[in-house]
């Protein structure tokens, strides 16, 4: 039984790449950066450009996604917040909890 030996290891595409046709729609423009919020429910969390959403908006978007539970509690930063407060810029971290002695 013969081994398969490659004369010389595979080349990359010799054609240049085609340039970048510019920013995707809805992207930050060049020399912005994005900043992400530290979003958690429970185990599940993740970094998510939320900033300038009402919490209540960010509930909507990422509660099948992180699981959030309808009646957990926004914690902004160590805060209680309502549905209303807006997760700004300098927010490290927004919490979804449920109230303590809830069992489930």
């Amino acid at each position: 039984m013969g081994l398969l030996f490659r004369s010389r290891p595979p080349q990359p595409s010799e054609t240049p790449a085609a340039p970048a046709a510019g920013p995707a729609p809805g992207a930050a423009p060049r020399g912005t950066v994005e900043r992400s919020v530290l979003v958690q429910h429970g185990i599940h969390t993740g970094h998510f450009p939320v900033a300038g959403l009402r919490v209540r908006e960010v509930r909507q978007t990422l509660g099948p996604l992180l699981n959030i539970d309808p009646q957990a509690v926004a914690v902004i930063n160590g805060q209680v917040v309502d549905e209303e407060a807006v997760v700004k810029d300098e927010v490290a971290l927004l919490s979804f909890v449920k109230p303590s002695a809830v069992k489930g």
